[in-house]
């Protein structure tokens, strides 16, 4: 977490794990696709809006 405000995340790690019969040339080609993912360039240019909305109340049976 981060000192100054607001408050913030510093770093974020993911792990890719991949099936365990993912040829080595696709599993070679995991950094390249991880870095083209639409989470991680949301995380590196931030979003131009952001809104924080509450969940519906659930519904009864």
């Amino acid at each position: 977490m981060s000192f100054d405000h607001p408050a913030r995340i510093l770093s974020v790690r993911i792990t890719v794990v991949p099936p365990p019969a993912l040829s080595a040339q696709r599993h070679a080609a995991l950094p390249a696709v991880a870095s083209h993912c639409t989470v991680h360039n949301t995380l590196r240019r931030s979003p131009e809006e952001m809104s924080v909305e509450p969940a519906p109340e659930p519904e009864e049976p």
